[in-house]
């Protein structure tokens, strides 16, 4: 779902009159490298939970093994990327979902509560095995002692979308967030973006 929200938002920004050359006056190298990369960690962990044909390699145990401390490595460099890019105000959305996901995740065991049956309704049915035996790294199945489920992956996009998914209250608020951010970015005009979008205090 994050790559299909990167892309629908660009095409949807061009549609709009944005331009693609204004990503250059984001100082990606300096500030906005570290949101990237906590993003890119996330992605890869829910990935490699969902891919079934990875739990045949041995060699991805190390990985596995790891995924909390993956995870915890994640959000504190989600936290600092979005707290020194706080200037743009689409990633106050971003901040909001995050501290959903990660509330979710620290009252269970530093795991994402998730629905077996939305798991198996994506046709996932081996994984939603693995998730029942405790095998899943990332995830833990939704039951009746599940602290803060609502804040779990319970949101399903099954068939005909064309890569069904399961994502929680807090992804959905992060994807807008990102979505926001591109279209903000895109929209903005020929000046000096970071000042475009600085807030203005004094005028509280």
């Amino acid at each position: 779902m994050f790559i299909e929200i990167i892309i629908l938002s660009i095409i949807i920004g061009l549609v709009r009159g944005g331009k693609l050359s204004r990503f250059k006056r984001v100082n990606f190298f300096k500030k906005m490298w570290v949101l990237i990369l906590a993003l890119i960690i996330q992605y890869f962990l829910v990935m490699i939970n969902f891919i079934e044909e990875l739990y045949r390699f041995d060699n991805l145990d190390v990985v596995f093994r790891f995924t909390k401390q993956l995870s915890i490595i994640s959000y504190v460099l989600l936290f600092i990327g979005i707290v020194i890019n706080l200037r743009y105000r689409s990633l106050w959305v971003v901040l909001a979902g995050s501290i959903m996901n990660i509330l979710a995740m620290i009252f269970n065991g530093w795991k994402r509560p998730i629905l077996v049956e939305g798991i198996e309704l994506l046709g996932f049915e081996d994984l939603g095995f693995l998730l029942e035996q405790g095998r899943l790294p990332l995830y833990t199945p939704i039951v009746e002692k599940t602290k803060l489920a609502v804040l779990g992956d319970i949101i399903i996009l099954p068939k005909p979308y064309p890569y069904p998914h399961i994502f929680s209250l807090g992804d959905f608020i992060i994807y807008l967030g990102l979505f926001v951010l591109i279209q903000e970015i895109m929209l903005s005009e020929d000046r000096d973006f970071g000042n475009m979008v600085r807030f203005n205090f004094t005028n509280r």
